[in-house]
């Protein structure tokens, strides 16, 4: 045990002294898991306080529900009923997040937490919801499978002064309980509580107005009276949500300056999704900024359950892009309002697939890590450097493994979306393969232009299979996890194809009347022999990924693709 931690403790100098050298241009780096709503926490390195540290992270922003663990006892005594199942479950939760804030503190590494300012407990809401909200929405009833989102005869707005009040005698015991907080991050728009069975609540900010209020609130309470840092994140369903370099101008316009205070924007002009312009709020207005970076993007590519290298494409920009906007964060070194970035190591999604096994996670986090403290090197410099000295490759590996993950960010956009017309591009987020609808593909006479494409790129996967067999890294496990996770790449993208053409050949026939019954039963047979090959690529593999479904979708509004085949199936019967 002294040597681990004799060595861990030279880990931190050796990193420390380098990223003291290199990372003059940004003072803050800070780090996420973001565990899935509702489900167990993810089993990660990342989420060690000492790993990241060591690794030269200046915060950690972890997801520990640190809202729900107040009592309110300091604004109400007794507002929520001792020995009330509520109380007692409030009570336990702050007794662990003050083993994480201490575990932290060990390590010196400041936590930030994401928290939803405006969950409550449900008898304050219930008791005085109320007087917290404003009546311009009758009722939202968002369901899942996961639970309610929220349920009100209104809208909880920060304009009522009870907002207000509940708001400042939440951050008050917050940093009464927690006082080793270094800070707050704002997490404004998506308010779930599926790991918290007593609380409720919303956004309490929506216009222009009500974010100045809300801004200038937190502002006060965190920065200048307790000294703390606040990370507003622009992200939310209003103007944030689809951002809007007016409306954000219009808000942080009227909020003066303080050097605690700093605005979270996505590098994207939406969700981390591909395809998408660089964000039009990030260098713009007087305050200091940080940009999100998710190695998830959304859940949409796979989740590193295969290669899918986006070193490039964030730093550099996208080889492939719709329009022409495709500059990356290299683009921002002169931008003085940027002091640095916030990487989401793991989650930014609902479900799987699930990995036991970092080594996508890993090269990604460094080459983004290692340009923020080096931002003169070039992307290719830093891919080089992981490989050589943390994956040990040989000088021909190396340059095979750069040709593999730099095919994987065209094999996985062609994979999925395609460069001849614009797809949904939630159309397979997280572990769903639903029923795309491609009418637009037979409307505009593109079938065999499409397909061909998607024939194309399997090829690529085939290379990519290939080089991932002929690279050799010295730790089984990540050597074990290359060569796996690459076939099963392939095989997903083997059985996209596949829906694409039975999609495709669904349309013809509704659309044009046409029908190749020989082709159709082809495909059907094609399809269910690939399935079968990727499941007992699971079974024989305890290093293969989960694998993805086709009897359900979930948050993509799109059918399953169960539904397709069976279509299929009756039409080919008849």
């Amino acid at each position: 045990m002294l040597k681990e931690n004799l060595c861990l403790l030279l880990l931190i100098l050796f990193v420390g002294c380098q990223v003291k050298e290199g990372s003059k241009r940004y003072d803050v780096l800070l780090n996420m898991v973001h565990h899935n709503p509702g489900e167990p926490h993810f089993e990660t390195q990342y989420a060690e306080p000492a790993y990241i540290k060591a690794m030269g992270y200046t915060g950690q922003v972890p997801k520990i529900e640190v809202q729900c663990g107040l009592t309110y006892d300091r604004w109400k005594d007794n507002v929520i009923p001792e020995k009330s199942d509520e109380k007692l479950w409030i009570e336990r939760h702050a007794t662990e997040v003050k083993m994480l804030i201490d575990i932290a503190e060990k390590s010196d590494m400041p936590l930030y937490p994401f928290t939803d300012v405006l969950v409550i407990p449900k008898t304050i809401m219930e008791r005085y919801g109320s007087e917290m909200k404003v009546d311009d929405v009758s009722k939202m009833v968002v369901s899942s499978k996961y639970g309610e989102y929220e349920k009100t005869d209104g809208r909880l707005s920060i304009q009522r002064k009870r907002t207000q009040e509940i708001l400042r005698a939440q951050i008050d015991e917050l940093f009464w309980r927690f006082p080793k907080l270094g800070g707050l991050t704002i997490r404004f728009g998506e308010t779930y509580t599926f790991d918290t069975p007593f609380h409720v609540g919303g956004k309490p900010a929506k216009t222009i107005e009500e974010h100045v209020i809300l801004i200038n609130l937190l502002k006060e309470e965190v920065c200048e009276k307790r000294d703390k840092k606040l990370f507003y994140r622009t992200w939310g369903y209003d103007g944030f949500h689809h951002p809007n370099p007016d409306f954000y101008l219009n808000v942080v316009n009227e909020i003066e300056p303080h050097p605690n205070l700093f605005f979270s924007i996505k590098h994207t002009n939406s969700d981390f999704l591909r395809d998408k312009p660089f964000n039009k709020s990030i260098g713009i207005g007087k305050h200091q900024q940080i940009v999100e970076i998710s190695t998830n993007q959304a859940g949409m590519y796979g989740r590193h359950s295969h290669p899918y290298y986006i070193g490039k494409g964030i730093i550099e920009g996208w080889s492939i892009m719709h329009n022409n906007d495709n500059k990356g964060i290299r683009s921002l070194y002169n931008t003085s309002q940027v002091k640095g970035f916030w990487i989401w190591t793991w989650g930014d999604g609902w479900v799987g697939p699930y990995i036991n096994n970092e080594l996508w996670v890993n090269l990604n986090e460094y080459v983004i890590r290692n340009y923020t403290f080096y931002p003169q090197k070039s992307e290719e410099e830093i891919f080089n450097e992981y490989a050589a000295n943390e994956l040990k490759l040989s000088k021909e590996d190396v340059k095979k493994f750069r040709e593999l993950c730099s095919a994987s960010e065209i094999a996985v956009y062609r994979g999925q979306y395609s460069e001849i017309f614009r797809t949904n591009v939630w159309w397979c987020r997280d572990q769903y393969l639903p029923a795309l609808n491609l009418d637009h593909v037979v409307k505009n006479n593109i079938q065999e232009e499409v397909l061909a494409e998607k024939r194309e790129n399997i090829k690529l996967w085939k290379k990519m299979e290939k080089l991932a067999y002929e690279i050799t890294i010295p730790d089984k496990s990540d050597d074990s996890f290359l060569k796996i996770s690459t076939t099963y790449g392939r095989m997903k993208y083997e059985i996209i194809e596949l829906i694409w053409k039975i999609q495709i050949i669904l349309a013809d026939q509704k659309i044009n009347n046409k029908f190749d019954i020989k082709e159709a039963k082809a495909t059907l047979k094609e399809f269910d022999y690939k399935w079968e090959e990727w499941t007992q690529l699971k079974k024989d593999n305890p290093d293969c990924p989960t694998l993805y479904e086709i009897h359900k979708a979930v948050y993509i509004n799109i059918p399953p693709f169960q539904e397709a085949i069976d279509k299929l199936k009756a039409i080919t019967n008849k």
